[in-house]
């Protein structure tokens, strides 16, 4: 997987777990365009974006969140221009590439509904707005699906992901080991 690491611009910034309360409201401190997200969660109800809020709603937040989940994720809040996943399915430890999404969501990353069009129409509107192709991104993530969760796992895998203000593409924003309704969307067209 080392070749992989080359799909990841300079731009984006690998995600930090904390454990630690504490840890997390320093970070709020030092910088609030944070976004804090609970390991275990769906369709963003487990995501706090600090950009607008005051420590006093920030640490309660994380001490809950990581008293019953074991830890936090934290991680830049990027400007995006567009969210989009990859979706999978995983079944005998092999691994077949479904298709893609694209979708909405609030500021704060709240999901709000999928963008519907053709497997080419939706490939188009993520490369145009990356500036580039998908094709590696793709393969990398193929790779990483197969070398560490299709041996253990059957079933449905969505890879969220988004492009920067600037046209980066972050190609891993969080895995979901179920069915997505990007998934839902990809079997209906």
């Amino acid at each position: 997987m080392k070749a992989c690491r080359s799909v990841l611009d300079n731009e984006i910034e690998i995600p930090v777990e904390i454990t630690d309360p504490a840890e997390g409201v320093t970070a709020f401190k030092d910088n609030r365009g944070l976004f804090f997200k609970a390991p275990w969660s769906s369709s963003g109800r487990g995501i706090l974006l600090t950009d607008d809020l005051e420590e006093k709603h920030v640490e309660p937040w994380l001490r809950g969140i990581i008293s019953r989940q074991g830890s936090v994720m934290m991680e830049k809040a990027y400007d995006r221009k567009l969210d989009f996943a990859t979706e999978w399915l995983c079944e005998d430890g092999e691994v077949k590439f479904i298709g893609y999404s694209v979708f909405n969501v609030s500021r704060r990353g709240k999901y709000h509904g999928n963008v519907k069009g053709s497997q080419t129409s939706l490939r188009r509107i993520i490369e145009d707005k990356a500036g580039q192709s998908l094709t590696t991104t793709v393969e990398c993530q193929r790779e990483a699906i197969s070398t560490l969760i299709a041996p253990d796992y059957d079933g449905p895998v969505g890879i969220d992901m988004l492009v920067t203000a600037s046209g980066a593409i972050n190609p891993c924003v969080e895995i979901n080991l179920r069915h997505t309704m990007g998934m839902a969307g990809i079997l209906k067209y």
